[in-house]
């Protein structure tokens, strides 16, 4: 655990320089050309997984070991920004790699210091818009099932009379859940007397097609379906309850539409942000270079304006 921690330290050195790390802060480490500040060591301490914390509060050695590889980070740094010529191509995408990062950096500063404006005409104007998407719950089914497990080489027509004769039995006035209990294969409701942990509306594409039929089709309270075939086996089922279609209420949806307004503000605002850091009139760029590395571009023949 701490080899592979130093080797992250190592790896990620260059997120330091371009951290929230101020130049000029306290060297609390240095030797020869490197120093190291105490933001720097705090910023590698914070982040190190509990045991790594824990061992360089108890532990010279371990102690001695974070700094001796974050001091050997800073001069891999100092080397891959000072690569020949003939790396060229590495320091290029070292660039990159860097670039990359600072852009993640750059919009978490960007998102922490960014001032948010009262919400609330604008959530309630996505209410308003989007009301029908948005406030229809759709009437949802609770049951209780028995199923008898049916893979591809089980023998169909006997497994289907066991499920008729527990049919018979509910429909003679035994316990539903007592026979669930005896007779059902799926251990996720059996020990509940059938009873399956949530509802589920029509289009609810987790639930099998045959089997949300079937629930759809029953009508009153305790009416019990006829034998269904689904891609686990054959179940009999119970109405349990009815949830009817209904609309939420603006409270009721408020909180989660907000954090949603929220979410697309702090994204425009970003957005926006980089369009506002793009070109300027000052832009200058060398065709013929751009040209030889990405092919000229085809030619657009201009058509004449009609005559009158």
């Amino acid at each position: 655990m701490l080899l592979r921690f130093f080797a992250l330290v190592i790896a990620t050195i260059s997120v330091l320089a371009i951290a929230e790390v101020r130049e000029g802060g306290r060297s609390v480490v240095t030797d020869q050309e490197v120093s190291l500040s105490f933001e720097e060591i705090a910023y590698i301490v914070e982040r190190a997984p509990p045991e790594i914390q824990s061992q360089v509060r108890t532990s010279e050695v371990s102690r001695y070991e974070l700094i001796a590889n974050a001091v050997a980070a800073k001069r891999v740094l100092e080397r891959l920004e000072h690569m020949d010529e003939a790396n060229q191509d590495l320091f290029v995408a070292f660039q990159f790699e860097v670039l990359s990062t600072a852009r993640e950096f750059d919009e978490k500063r960007f998102q922490r210091d960014l001032r948010i404006p009262d919400l609330d005409a604008l959530t309630r104007e996505r209410w308003r818009v989007s009301r029908n998407e948005i406030a229809k719950v759709p009437e949802k089914r609770s049951l209780s099932h028995i199923l008898i497990l049916c893979s591809e080489d089980c023998d169909v027509d006997m497994k289907r009379q066991e499920m008729e004769d527990i049919r018979k039995r509910v429909l003679a006035g035994e316990s539903f859940s007592d026979l669930a209990l005896e007779f059902s294969q799926d251990p996720g409701s059996k020990q509940r007397g059938g009873r399956l942990r949530r509802a589920f509306s029509f289009s609810d594409e987790n639930v099998d097609m045959a089997f949300r039929e079937t629930a759809f089709q029953l009508k009153e309270k305790g009416d019990v379906s006829d034998v269904v075939k689904s891609r686990f086996g054959f179940h009999i089922m119970r109405l349990e309850k009815i949830e009817p279609e209904r609309e939420y209420t603006f409270d009721e949806v408020k909180e989660s539409l907000m954090a949603e307004v929220e979410r697309r503000y702090r994204k425009d605002a970003y957005r926006d942000y980089l369009l506002s850091m793009g070109p300027t009139d000052a832009l200058r760029i060398d065709q013929e270079a751009i040209d030889s590395i990405m092919g000229k571009l085809p030619e657009v023949e201009e058509v004449e304006p009609p005559q009158e």
